[in-house]
């Protein structure tokens, strides 16, 4: 990660520590849910390529972050499984792409245009493979499979790895990820109270948000 701007990409997502994957069946609940992680403060959001009309949230939440004074916030695409949706999501504007397993064309398509990518691995075979690729950041999923331990035990071998966790990461258990080595975790389905959510309770699942970002912080 030598160029200037993933560089400074990176250290947005870096000093936010949590980045919200938003995964929902309609573009509707996506959007919302973006609209939400916007008011409460987040700085980078996830949003899966499994939504539909994925590229026209992201051009949606990029909008509403500029409206708000938030054009710093990083958008990017999550769940990216080949070079065909990584063309697509970066002109649309992605900021960083992130991929479930190791796709090598991602990480050269993402660099050319200035942006981050996070490549998915589980196993210490994956992880080589994923450095050797070159990815910027390397996506442990599902983290909950070998839990903080399993994350523990890899960074003791690959220290100079970035490393996100995902799947599974809560509120509660984001701190003893920090504390195995990662540098953010990213939280998808334990982000938001989904009865909250359902009935579009904006100022409990803002505040709530808020709780989870200054827990990461301090972590």
């Amino acid at each position: 990660m030598n160029d200037p701007v993933p560089q400074q990409r990176w250290a947005v997502l870096r000093s936010a520590r949590l980045i919200p994957v938003l995964r929902y069946q309609d573009a509707a609940t996506a959007l919302y849910a973006a609209q939400v992680a916007l008011r409460a403060g987040c700085r980078g959001i996830e949003l899966t390529w499994t939504i539909p009309d994925v590229l026209g949230v992201l051009r949606s939440v990029r909008a509403d972050a500029e409206l708000a004074g938030r054009a710093d916030v990083l958008v990017g695409v999550g769940t990216v499984l080949d070079a065909e949706q990584a063309r697509a999501a970066l002109e649309a504007g992605a900021d960083f792409l992130v991929s479930p397993g190791v796709v090598p064309p991602l990480v050269e398509l993402a660099r050319a245009a200035g942006a981050l990518s996070m490549l998915g691995a589980f196993t210490p075979t994956e992880i080589i493979a994923a450095r050797a690729a070159g990815a910027d950041v390397v996506k442990i999923f599902p983290a909950d499979t070998g839990g903080p331990g399993h994350l523990a035990a890899l960074k003791a071998v690959f220290r100079d790895t970035l490393f996100c966790p995902t799947g599974g990461v809560t509120r509660d258990n984001m701190a003893a990820y920090f504390r195995a080595g990662a540098d953010i975790v990213g939280m998808g389905s334990n982000l938001f109270d989904k009865q909250k959510l359902a009935a579009r309770d904006t100022d409990a699942l803002v505040a709530a948000l808020r709780a989870t970002l200054d827990d990461a912080a301090a972590a």
